[in-house]
């Protein structure tokens, strides 16, 4: 029988490594403002005298939240996986067996506020796998608690899962969205299938390989992300022209706000330029929705969309206002009739 004793042993001299992670969030920040400004040294000047460092380090936390999740669960998860089919020591094990339980536990809290609803089942899978493999590891000798944690509660939640999300499924099938169909269907099926021993011989490269790719592939991830993240509020404002027209009266600049004072409105176009606008040429103004925010899928459960976390469906929905031709380019006229702007929260309202 392997020993059921818990590994100490970690190697020394590693404060070195805590030195590195403020770097990370750095390194995102400024690689933020030189992809929004297009790699223009000026613009990327002017980005950083305007810009709150506050408002954009919100931006990136709350953009990359979702990521301790799989980190803390994932790097458990793997960690334990080695040690009960190996029973041999190593760096994945040793930073599995640092993380405390209470940190996995809000970690998994925290994925379940977090995540899409389409992502939901995959953390339960993990939180599932997690908590049979610590029931193997701290009782070996009580058949009873494993026979309850790693078989009888993954199938149980396997049953539910499919009961509560079977309209979503349903749905995502007939729309046809095969990542969504994919995402709700097959990790329940996996959850009890993670909470045993795996070989011995393919161990260290399946829960190492795996740890790897996670540390590799998770910055480029996160990067991704933070690059097309938000940091500045969208507008559209309708300035005049110095020689108006019938056919064209006024102009729509739609981009970024900078910086605005008492004479002048700094806007960050689409396409990198920066706009200098004098205040006595501004007619109106309007606050844009962010593209992103764009839904891709419509399929969603009572009301539920797979796109929104737990969060933003208990929230109250915010009452959208009807789309503003200014945001698109045009100038507002008395004529122009707006068409409601699609979103699934419009769509719940209703």
């Amino acid at each position: 029988m392997k020993s059921n004793a818990r590994v100490r042993d970690a190697p020394r001299n590693q404060e070195w490594f805590l030195t590195l992670l403020p770097v990370f969030p750095i390194v995102l920040l400024v690689m933020r403002l030189w992809y929004a400004s297009k790699q223009d040294t000026q613009t990327l000047l002017l980005l950083v005298q305007t810009i709150s460092p506050l408002g954009l380090l919100s931006a990136v936390l709350l953009t990359t939240v979702w990521v301790l999740p799989v980190v803390v669960v994932g790097g458990r998860l793997l960690g334990t996986l080695y040690w009960i089919s190996t029973g041999r020591s190593s760096w994945l094990v040793r930073s599995a067996q640092r993380l405390p339980g209470w940190v996995v536990v809000l970690a998994v809290a925290m994925g379940v506020c977090t995540w899409q609803l389409r992502f939901l089942p995959t953390l339960a899978m993990l939180s599932l796998a997690l908590l049979g493999l610590t029931v193997r590891e701290r009782f070996p000798a009580h058949e009873e608690l494993r026979t309850t944690f790693c078989y009888a509660l993954p199938v149980i939640a396997a049953v539910l899962s499919y009961v509560l999300l079977w309209p979503a499924i349903v749905s995502a099938f007939t729309a046809r969205d095969v990542a969504t169909a994919i995402l709700l269907t097959l990790p329940p099926v996996f959850a009890a299938l993670l909470t045993g021993p795996v070989p011995e011989a393919p161990a260290r490269v399946l829960t190492h390989g795996i740890a790897i790719g996670m540390a590799v592939f998770t910055p480029f991830l996160v990067g991704v992300v933070v690059m097309r993240a938000p940091i500045l509020p969208l507008v559209a404002m309708q300035i005049s022209l110095e020689r108006p027209t019938a056919e064209r009266p006024a102009e729509v600049v739609v981009g970024y706000m900078v910086a605005s004072d008492d004479q002048m409105t700094t806007v960050l176009k689409r396409d990198g330029a920066v706009e200098f606008i004098q205040n006595g040429r501004l007619q109106s103004k309007v606050l844009c929705p962010d593209p992103g925010e764009v839904p891709r899928t419509w399929v969603n459960l009572h009301g539920w969309y797979v796109e929104h976390s737990v969060l933003s469906w208990l929230a109250p929905a915010s009452q959208r206002a009807q789309a503003d031709p200014r945001c698109e380019g045009r100038p507002a006229e008395e004529t122009d009739q707006a068409v409601p702007s699609p979103s699934p929260s419009g769509a719940r309202e209703g």
